[in-house]
């Protein structure tokens, strides 16, 4: 019995080990190990030592947590109502926005930080104080000494920025978002469209939206031009707006003019750069990252008082460098090329737009008793060429389409009548170069192709086409606006009709329809100054060989005329 508990007593005893203790164990373990190798090899007996035991205790410390992102992948034990056979093989993940990590996830964390110090602090100032430290005739620069205009403004831009982002978050990720399409909706087309933002102002109520253009580098920041064609004799009469997605309430920047604003464009080198043409006959250039109005006026010197309707930055190689320069068109027909250096500016008169006609007298049944018309045609709109940067082409006011080359002056490389009454814009198709659309005040929308002189197809509605756009994820899709009715096209399935029509309230007259870089979202702009957005869902998959399927509904549709075929085929080859 005694010795049962001495040896008890022993296994219950603890041993704390040091580092010293550890290398004697070590060493001990060794010399065992050689022994026994020693021995192996001698076939000798082995003799044992008295066995020694010993009781040790590990601790663990708290796991203390940085960072936990929960998995969004569905699992069979989350989902009680779904078996395993039931989840289908190609749902590997399941994300509830356009980011990997849910918005609707919430974690409690704790931490320890420093305490918040608050502090009160007041003052008294009366009348006769403020007007010693101001005064009447104080100049700004005193006033931005007093008050730090710059900090309290910007603090205000992002504050005004995170308040609206909370109201309209949905909406922007909507708009931004490319949304990929049912492919087995591939052979439907059921168009919906839905209006998801707005930009107004109660400044621009009573003007009228011009022109708008996206940014060449920042895609979420559009500049529109507005414009107030009234008598009134005071207050401004032009404005020019950079709208951000990230705030649609108020503007990012916003420039008063004189006169109405006609045409704006980017510059294809500096993305802050902007240049506006106005109805009184200025060219401006503007620095976008200035808050004040300080535009630069390339035809101070050249003004003609004549309404610039289109303006176009473009790019010139020279035998050097590559320039760049600006073109624009007036009311009176006149084509110029502009420098945009801010060294030297200087100017190239193109070409002058003339009409010349026969006059129809009634009174003079003879041909040879009439006289002829000659006289200046008004420009109305300028669109370059997609792949050859030199060619440019000119709509005007009498249904004319005039082709040329900035290499060439004072004369036309082609013309052709396109419309029977003013033409108001001209587009290239995305998806094949050769191939554009104009549209006027005739009703129509003529699609045609370089180098021949009648329209492939013609797209006809009750009413002037005031603008229209070629989708840029579907090759056959083309959107149009006339008055409060947008109107999209898609000429592979049906060309008597559009699609679909989608008729605004009463009051809305719609002058220009543009769409986003998705393809999904339509921009437009009305009379009343309002720029709106609208989504389109329900859309048809888009085709894998773009630009071979609108060479095909072409084809399709002009099938009884075989001369016509034959020429977009052997043009396509030589392509």
């Amino acid at each position: 019995m005694d010795k049962y508990k001495l040896k008890t007593q022993k296994l219950q005893q603890i041993y704390h080990f040091d580092e010293h203790n550890i290398e004697k164990i070590c060493t001990s373990l060794e010399n065992e190990i050689e022994i026994m190798k020693v021995v192996k090899i001698q076939n000798q007996p082995f003799k044992t030592s008295d066995v020694q035991y010993f009781k040790s205790a590990l601790y663990e410390t708290e796991t203390n947590t940085l960072l936990e992102l929960p998995s969004l992948a569905p699992s069979t034990k989350n989902i009680s109502n779904i078996t395993q056979n039931e989840i289908p093989k190609t749902t590997k993940y399941l994300l509830s926005d356009a980011v990997q990590t849910s918005r609707h996830f919430q974690r409690t964390q704790h931490t320890q930080t420093e305490a918040i110090t608050l502090k009160d602090q007041s003052n008294i100032a009366s009348v006769w104080i403020l007007q010693k430290e101001i005064g009447n005739n104080t100049s700004m620069e005193k006033i931005q000494k007093i008050i730090p205009n710059n900090n309290f403004k910007k603090m205000l831009f992002i504050t005004d920025r995170i308040v609206t982002s909370n109201n309209f978050s949905k909406k922007q990720i909507e708009f931004i978002t490319q949304h990929s399409s049912d492919k087995l909706n591939a052979m439907s087309y059921r168009y919906t469209l839905e209006e998801i933002l707005q930009f107004s102002n109660d400044k621009l109520s009573n003007f009228s939206v011009s022109s708008f253009v996206w940014n060449t580098i920042n895609e979420e920041i559009l500049a529109v031009g507005y414009g107030k064609w009234n008598d009134e004799p005071n207050g401004f009469k032009g404005a020019i707006c950079c709208w951000s997605l990230k705030n649609p309430v108020y503007p990012e920047r916003m420039y008063e003019f004189n006169k109405p604003i006609t045409c704006l464009d980017f510059s294809k080198t500096n993305a802050n750069v902007l240049v506006a043409g106005s109805h009184g006959g200025y060219v401006y250039i503007l620095d976008i990252v200035q808050e004040t109005c300080d535009p630069v006026i390339v035809n101070e010197k050249h003004l003609q008082n004549f309404p610039i309707w289109s303006v176009v930055s473009f790019l010139q190689k020279s035998y050097t460098s590559e320039d760049e320069f600006i073109l624009s068109v007036d009311g009176n027909g006149s084509v110029r090329k502009w420098s945009s250096g801010a060294s030297k500016i200087y100017n190239t008169e193109q070409m002058s737009l003339i009409y010349c006609g026969i006059r129809n007298d009634a009174a003079k049944p003879n041909k040879s008793d009439h006289s002829t018309i000659v006289q200046n045609m008004s420009g109305t709109v300028i669109s370059f060429h997609p792949t050859n940067k030199s060619t440019y082409y000119i709509g005007t006011k009498v249904g004319f389409v005039v082709q040329n080359t900035v290499d060439s002056c004072n004369q036309y490389d082609r013309i052709f009548v396109a419309h029977n009454g003013p033409v108001y814009g001209i587009k290239f198709s995305p998806f094949c170069s050769s191939i554009f659309i104009t549209y006027g005040a005739d009703w129509q929308i003529k699609i045609w192709m370089e180098n021949v002189d009648v329209p492939l197809l013609s797209l006809c509605y009750c009413n002037a086409v005031d603008d229209a756009d070629w989708s840029p994820i579907n090759s056959t899709v083309i959107v149009s606006v006339s008055g409060a009715v947008i109107c999209i096209w898609d000429f592979a399935r049906k060309t008597v009709e559009p699609v679909m029509m989608f008729t605004c309230k009463t009051g809305v007259h719609f002058s220009l329809v543009k769409f986003s870089k998705h393809g999904n979202n339509i921009v437009t702009g009305d009379v009343n100054g309002q720029v709106r957005c609208f989504h389109i869902s329900n859309m048809p998959s888009p085709s894998f060989l773009q630009k071979s399927s609108i060479l095909t509904a072409l084809e399709n549709m002009m099938s009884s005329n075989h001369e016509l075929v034959q020429i977009i085929k052997k043009t396509m080859m030589i392509k």
